[in-house]
């Protein structure tokens, strides 16, 4: 004779949730947080872009560079740089640094701003720079 399992799922009762959930399940204004929205979670800083600049490079070259602090360790985080003509992405190290190098061409000065978002979903506050620049002889 085969003996055969059968699994189940048993509903807990509210009391049995571990404490500080219950917390998150509503936020003071009544809502309840969208996933992906950790800026009404409290607790949760956005991350911070500092130092970012951009260095130009002969032949059309550009780095940017800058430093990311947040609330929780940052290694991993990409930094999005966008801009007139530059839609690039650098990965933060451990120290919080991140740099990247990419070509820009034109006639004037270009203006770029880097986000980045946090393992809860938190996006900093857009930093920005401005450039020239050089010319690229192909």
């Amino acid at each position: 004779m085969t003996r055969r399992l059968r699994l189940m799922v048993q509903e807990l009762e509210a009391r049995d949730t571990p404490s500080g959930v219950a917390d998150l399940m509503t936020q003071p204004d009544g809502d309840a947080p969208v996933a992906g929205d950790a800026r009404r979670l409290p607790g949760n800083a956005a991350p911070v872009i500092s130092d970012f600049r951009a260095i130009v490079g002969p032949n059309g070259q550009v780095t940017f560079t800058g430093t990311v602090t947040d609330d929780q360790a940052v290694a991993g985080y990409v930094v999005r740089i966008t801009g007139n003509g530059i839609d690039t992405s650098a990965i933060v190290q451990r120290d919080g640094s991140f740099s990247v190098t990419t070509f820009a061409t034109g006639p004037g000065d270009i203006t770029v701003s880097a986000t980045t978002t946090d393992a809860l979903g938190a996006t900093s506050d857009p930093a920005r720079t401005m450039f020239t620049p050089s010319s690229r002889s192909d």
